[in-house]
């Protein structure tokens, strides 16, 4: 009997082990600037994401978008050269309002996380 609560013993830690790298594998935002939810004295020139893994340019993405939901960014984010976990996308002057950043990553193992938040100029 003892040796039956060895065998199931080590085998949930290594499945436990096992897991653990594939829990944690898709691109995660850790941060951003603006953050979400803030209120702004001043319009931001840039978006910024900060991810928990390095992202793929090809297939990563920032849009952001006015109160009535046009698009008011035509550039490309680019993925920071210093820190590949970095995502940017330079913004136009923005006037008052409230802003809506959509985004959409993927990290090193290909699966994409999409996700958005809001933020608002005085």
């Amino acid at each position: 009997m003892k040796r039956l609560h060895t065998i199931i013993a080590a085998t949930a830690v290594a499945v436990a082990t096992l897991a653990s790298p594939i829990a944690s594998a898709h691109a995660s935002l850790k941060s951003s600037n603006p953050a979400a939810g803030a209120t702004l004295d001043a319009a931001p020139k840039e978006i910024a994401l900060t991810f928990n893994e390095k992202v793929e340019q090809a297939f990563s993405s920032i849009s952001v978008a006015d109160g009535q939901g046009k698009e008011v960014a035509a550039e490309k984010a680019k993925v920071d050269a210093a820190n590949p976990a970095i995502l940017r996308l330079d913004v136009p002057a923005l006037s008052s309002g409230t802003y809506t950043v959509t985004w959409a990553v993927a990290g090193h193992d290909g699966h994409r996380r999409k996700g958005e938040f809001k933020f608002t100029v005085k």
